[in-house]
């Protein structure tokens, strides 16, 4: 056995690692801790912007989205369009029409005339020469023909090919493309479609011509938007129609070109520079500009014409002037030409779409398309910024600004795009920002309604229903707490509750108590008051607290409440007393104030109140009554305010309970009818009592005599008479101020 000068080790159990927290770690954990702790993540406006975004962003990718944007962007070339304006003058049209079939026979006529022509080109120069047809069947002798034109021409000259018009036999898998010849400096490659069958042009053709692919394939509604330039043949990548025409146009080779799928078509060479925008499809977008008049044109059968006595020496007239241009040459005839819809026309020439392409690379008149996430993004931060503001804003104003917002936005993509070539497709994210605010407008309306259904509850039982009526329609006036408002106060109270409720059988005083509290709070809704609570058997009522119709007509309101509580209560004792159950008496006092108006209590329960010193007042002037066997007393600020429609008779000069000011109270006796004049009595009555205040006894003696002869066993008059007989006899040695002070509380 071997040994060990140490120890064999031993297994250890691994130690769970363990999490150590610094001071800052806490900090960090402690704010994102009062951050989800409160509300504002799960509030509306922060989660609606991102549900919506959301949407929009799924919605994007749907066709109907896609058409949309399409449709705006046609729209923005419309609105562009101008008929005056004209294309790249190195640029040719001729057009295979109707009058060239008629002179040379239906398509496709003989290839020997296509020789003919371009013989006849031969002494114009062109710089290049474009066919955008196929001619990938053989033509015989006529093939020979058209090739010793093409020799004659002594101009480099393209002919198309398709992938998208052949078929699985139409196999280029190992064959000769003559003059084409494939790119050489292609970045991204793999993202293009690998093509295995193409049509291209016979052999005998491909040793004399150059061809590119005319491939073009329309969106969803046959629109032609973007064509591709840089197509995958097999193992290799050659360029489309477009492309190979200006490859020959400026004399290029394909090693000149390095192509970035995602990016763009690089061109440095001595006589020319471009950078061609495309997609990682190697789509180019098209910057749509001209329909066919745009072009310089010409008719084949003219053209042939012409040049034909030019080229004989034969007088001719008006030619076109062909020398240096890139020519192409298409299909124009009714039914023979291929016919679509484009930006401006709904029945375009496709081939039309080529020759936009060909004027924008030669104009460099490229189509930017703003970048999606730098679009969404924005959208999201105005989202933001807007979706807070719009909850402060009516809905009139809510809209106007949202309107203003989508017409600057259209103002925006109109110039961005003529001025800059630039399209923002906004459909989605205008109409995303749209549905967000009216979703805001729909959470707004939605919360208010369920605002005033808990007000409707809270207040229901309170407020007269035209004051209840009031309120909803300006819930802020209750929602806002702790308001200072000029307000009037009732307060009644049952004269002896103590010794009723003491004596009478509990059910009958329930019931009663219930049909007394039913018939004032009657009194208090039918003249707009606000119930406020009832305290044992009195009640509180309050005018101007809700809703306020002006100081004057809620002091008048709350005066005509005590009266009808006057009238009702007489009604219930008429009906108690029938039934032979107690009747009873209640006092009132009334006083204008300013107080406190707002939702006052604990979170569990809230209670809408009044708080102020004029609460205090009224409550004490209700106290009076008792003393001075009236049933209503109205303090001097409330009589003030409703004026001289009411009837009443002062009761004195208090000095209240917690005052320092002597406050005058007057008994209210009823509302005078439009036109008429105080009474006898009263005015007599108020006579005497101006005496009294004055301090002259005698004749305030008179008065009140004279009074009690006309109301017998009045309180006051009685009370103020033996006064002036003790002032007259032992007069006071202290100064005559006429107030009492009150006790009652």
């Amino acid at each position: 056995m071997r040994a060990f000068a140490t120890p064999p080790p031993v297994a250890l159990r691994a130690e769970a690692p363990r999490l150590v927290l610094n001071r800052n770690d806490f900090m960090v954990w402690a704010v994102l801790g009062r951050l989800f702790a409160g509300k504002w993540w799960r509030s509306y406006w922060f989660y609606a912007p991102i549900v919506v975004l959301g949407v929009c962003l799924a919605v994007a990718q749907t066709a109907p989205a896609k058409r949309l944007e399409f449709s705006l962007l046609d729209y923005l070339i419309r609105l562009r369009h101008s008929s005056g304006q004209h294309a790249d003058p190195h640029l040719f049209f001729v057009g295979i029409d109707d009058n060239t079939q008629a002179k040379f026979g239906r398509w496709p006529f003989a290839r020997v005339f296509h020789g003919e022509l371009l013989g006849f080109l031969s002494d114009i120069h062109p710089a290049a020469v474009t066919w955008d047809i196929l001619f990938s069947e053989e033509d015989g002798i006529n093939d020979d023909a058209f090739i010793q034109g093409i020799r004659m021409l002594g101009a480099p000259m393209t002919l198309a090919a398709s992938t998208t018009a052949a078929q699985s036999e139409n196999s280029i898998r190992g064959m000769n493309f003559g003059l084409t010849q494939p790119f050489t400096r292609v970045e991204g490659g793999r993202t293009l479609p690998d093509h295995e069958s193409a049509l291209i042009p016979t052999e005998a053709l491909r040793k004399v011509c150059f061809f590119g692919f005319a491939d073009s394939m329309p969106a969803l509604d046959g629109v032609r938007r973007k064509v591709p330039l840089v197509l995958k043949i097999g193992d290799h990548f050659y360029p489309s129609l477009p492309l190979q025409s200006l490859m020959q146009f400026w004399k290029l080779q394909p090693q000149q070109l390095r192509i970035v799928l995602g990016d763009a078509i690089y061109i440095e060479s001595p006589q020319v520079r471009r950078r061609i925008p495309i997609n990682r499809e190697g789509e180019f977008w098209i910057n749509y500009r001209y329909e066919e008049n745009g072009f310089l044109n010409g008719s084949y059968a003219n053209l042939h014409d012409e040049f034909g006595r030019k080229y004989r020496n034969e007088p001719v007239g008006n030619v076109p002037d062909l020398k240096g241009k890139l020519v192409v040459v298409t299909l124009t005839s009714t039914g023979s030409s291929e016919i679509g819809p484009s930006p401006l026309n709904e029945r375009s020439l496709v081939p039309l779409v080529f020759m936009n392409v060909l004027d924008n690379i030669l104009r460099q008149d490229y189509l930017r398309i703003a970048n999606a996430w730098l679009i969404w993004i924005g959208w999201l931060l105005a989202a933001y910024g807007t979706v807070r503001i719009f909850e402060h804003l009516d809905f009139p104003r809510a809209a106007a600004m949202l309107s203003a917002i989508v017409v600057a936005t259209v103002a925006a993509m109109y110039l961005l795009f003529t001025k800059a070539n630039l399209w923002l497709p906004l459909g989605v994210p205008v109409l995303g920002f749209v549905a967000l605010q009216l979703s805001n407008g729909g959470h707004r309306l939605l919360r208010e309604q369920q605002a005033k259904r808990k007000i409707r509850n809270a207040f229901s039982s309170y407020l007269a229903p035209a004051v209840l009526e009031q309120v909803m329609k300006n819930p802020d006036e209750i929602k806002r707490g702790g308001v200072r408002k000029p307000v009037t106060i009732l307060f009644s109270d049952i004269r002896g509750f103590t010794t009723w409720s003491e004596s009478a059988e509990e059910k009958v005083f329930i019931a009663q108590l219930n049909e007394y509290f039913t018939e004032m709070v009657a009194c208090v809704n039918r003249h707009g008051g606000t119930l406020h609570k009832f305290i044992g058997d009195a009640i509180m009522a309050v005018w101007g607290d809700a809703i306020s119709t002006g100081l004057e007509n809620d002091a008048r309101l709350a005066l005509r409440a005590a009266l009808d509580m006057r009238v009702a209560l007489a009604q219930l004792n008429q009906k108690w007393q029938a039934e032979n159950l107690s009747t009873h008496k209640i006092g009132i006092g009334l006083e204008h104030g300013e107080v406190l108006v707002g939702n006052v209590g604990a979170p569990q329960r809230m209670e809408f109140t009044v708080l102020g010193d004029a609460v205090n007042v009224a409550s004490r002037i209700e106290g009076l009554t008792k003393y001075w066997h009236v049933d209503i007393a109205v303090g001097e600020k409330a009589r003030a305010l409703a004026g001289d429609r009411f009837l009443s008779r002062t009761l004195g000069h208090f000095r209240l309970v917690g005052k320092q000011a002597a406050t005058a109270v007057c008994g209210l006796i009823r509302e005078l009818q439009p036109g008429e004049a105080i009474p006898e009595t009263v005015r007599i009555y108020e006579d005497a009592f101006s005496a009294y205040v004055a301090g002259d006894f005698k004749r305030a003696s008179v008065g009140f005599e004279q009074y009690l002869e006309m109301e017998p066993g009045n309180h006051c008059a009685t009370h103020y008479s033996e006064i002036c007989r003790e002032q007259l006899i032992k007069p006071s040695a202290e100064p005559w101020d006429a107030v009492h002070v009150s006790r009652a509380k």
